[in-house]
C-alpha cells in the first residue's frame, strides 16, 4: 500500500477551518483518503481547484498531478493517469486510472 500523509479524523481543523473530505480511488482500491484544505486536479478543460463549500461538479481528468493541501502538510502531490472527479457537498472523490505519490522536492 502507499505511504500517505496523515490526516485528522475530524472534518474541521482545530482553528475552526472547514475542510473537504478527499478519497482517491484506483482500480486496485482506495489509494488515499483524508481531509484537505484544498484540492487541485488536472481536468480536460483545465486546472480545477476545489475548496470547501464548492458547487457540485463532475469532471473528466487528464493525466497530471492532483495537489492536496492537507492540514499537516503544506502540499502533497499524486500523479494520476486520468480519470474522473466528483464533488458533492464537501466530499471530493477522484476516480483515477492509476496513482503514485510524487516525491517532495
Amino acid at each position: 500500500m502507499s505511504v500517505a500523509p496523515s490526516s485528522p479524523s475530524e472534518t474541521v481543523a482545530p482553528a475552526g477551518e472547514r475542510l473537504v473530505s478527499v478519497e482517491v480511488v484506483t482500480p486496485s482500491g482506495v489509494f488515499w483518503s483524508g481531509d484537505a484544505r484544498s484540492v487541485t486536479v488536472p481536468s480536460v478543460s483545465g486546472t480545477l481547484g476545489i475548496l470547501p463549500r464548492h458547487q457540485p461538479v463532475a469532471a473528466s481528468l487528464k493525466a497530471g498531478r492532483v495537489r492536496l493541501r492537507t492540514p499537516d502538510h503544506p502540499t502533497a502531490e499524486i500523479r494520476i493517469g486520468g480519470g474522473f472527479l466528483v464533488v458533492d457537498d464537501d466530499d471530493v472523490t477522484v476516480l483515477a486510472d492509476d496513482a503514485a505519490w510524487v516525491p517532495a522536492r
